[in-house]
């Protein structure tokens, strides 16, 4: 009987966490419904993209598309891991503003105007002429529940950077990158906000590491 009370006390925690942030961490089949979501961005204020210039002579173009993403990321959903990254689930009531692979392509494209000011960036169909491309592929973008769902989860971004050169498709460097931070508070307010200058922080270092290659 003791048995049984702990394993419905745990389904219990499992089903439903209660927090005091803007939306809960219910997971999938609770929460609010899709048209009363709460939603999240990955872009901080400041942070908006400038439209493309026109090309200039002398100036490097860079295509950035979108990145690669894990599988059961390329979603509007917020999604978690439990069991030490091994198991995929979303956040219920909460999505992301955009999906994740086209917020994360912003992400690149502004920070690259910002780090890389003397280059011309845009999404490959907005920079036909582009002589470089920056390509990223995440391994690891997401909170992950290590031990109990009611503690802050630990925030890991990791990513591969490739630059190539146009047109004949060389590659002049890659290299890989990720770090871990244990989220301060488990609400999704703090998560995701942490979780935005998490991947802020580690596309700086990609782009001074990438700098030398792109022009």
């Amino acid at each position: 009987m003791t048995t049984l009370m702990n394993m419905s006390k745990r389904l219990a925690v499992l089903s439903l966490i209660a927090l005091t942030g803007c939306a809960s961490l219910s997971f999938l089949g609770g929460g609010k419904k899709e048209a009363d979501a709460s939603i999240y961005t990955l872009r901080s204020p400041g942070m908006e993209r400038a439209a493309p210039a026109a090309a200039a002579k002398g100036r490097a173009v860079i295509a950035v598309p979108k990145p690669e993403l894990p599988p059961g990321l390329e979603t509007e959903r917020i999604a978690l891991y439990f069991q030490q990254g091994h198991r995929l689930d979303y956040y219920a009531g909460a999505k992301w503003s955009a999906p994740l692979d086209a917020l994360l392509q912003d992400l690149v494209i502004q920070k690259v105007q910002q780090k890389l000011p003397g280059k011309i960036v845009g999404t490959p169909d907005l920079a036909s002429s582009a002589q470089y491309r920056l390509a990223l592929k995440f391994t690891d973008v997401g909170p992950v529940y290590e031990n109990a769902p009611d503690q802050p989860p630990r925030l890991d971004v990791g990513m591969t950077v490739t630059v190539v050169s146009l047109p004949r498709e060389t590659v002049r460097t890659q290299f890989t990158l990720k770090r871990s931070i244990p989220a301060s508070a488990n609400t999704l307010t703090t998560i995701t906000s942490e979780l935005s200058n998490l991947l802020q922080s580690l596309t700086d270092d990609a782009l001074q590491r990438a700098a030398p290659y792109l022009g």
